[in-house]
């Protein structure tokens, strides 16, 4: 069975993505409504550190990407 959602308020959204679990993990959910300017950019070592969180998905386009969070 297939549960259709429509998640047209944020409150709804936030609450569903609160509900969702990766290996047994619910994750933080947060608001976010800064926005960040353009044209920052990160150092190369800095870099170095978020690409190791980051694996691209084969042929798939660029954006498409697995994200894998650090072991606490």
């Amino acid at each position: 069975m297939r549960m259709v959602v429509c998640l047209t308020e944020v409150e709804t959204l936030l609450n569903f993505a609160q509900t969702l679990t990766f290996k047994g993990k619910n994750p933080v959910v947060t608001l976010v409504e800064t926005v960040y300017s353009t044209g920052v950019k990160l150092t190369t070592s800095a870099m170095a550190e978020i690409e190791t969180q980051i694996h691209c998905l084969l042929n798939l386009k660029k954006w498409f990407v697995e994200i894998f969070a650090k072991s606490a």
